[in-house]
């Protein structure tokens, strides 16, 4: 009879710890499958912005925002106000560009100045 109880507590024992040893291993496995999720809602704005940017009019609205280009054919007009009375006023590139190049030969002078003196 003690041989017995003594074989039910050991039986007891190792169920309770195998339980236990389940149940860690299922939060680990649902602690996973929300990484995961996680990690492919990542992936998805990352395709996205990837083919946001490789998108051509991404691609052209920066180069004529930060590089200051223009399409072939395209006429650029500059729209400035004056003293507080809006007065809109165009210009071709070409008479656009002027002040264009003449700060980029003071800024190149300037970083000439800074680097060599006079």
């Amino acid at each position: 009879m003690f041989l017995l109880l003594l074989a039910v507590m050991w039986l007891a024992l190792v169920l309770v710890k195998t339980f236990y040893k389940k149940h860690q291993l299922d939060s680990e496995i649902a602690n996973l499958k929300k990484e995961i999720d996680k990690i492919d809602k990542k992936d998805q704005e990352l395709s996205n912005l990837l083919n946001y940017f490789d998108n051509q009019n991404f691609l052209e609205k920066e180069a004529k925002e930060k590089l200051n280009m223009k399409k072939e054919g395209e006429n650029v007009v500059i729209v400035s106000e004056v003293s507080g009375s809006p007065q809109p006023s165009a210009a071709p590139l070409a008479a656009a560009s002027a002040p264009a190049q003449e700060q980029e030969s003071g800024n190149l002078l300037k970083w000439w100045q800074y680097f060599f003196g006079n």
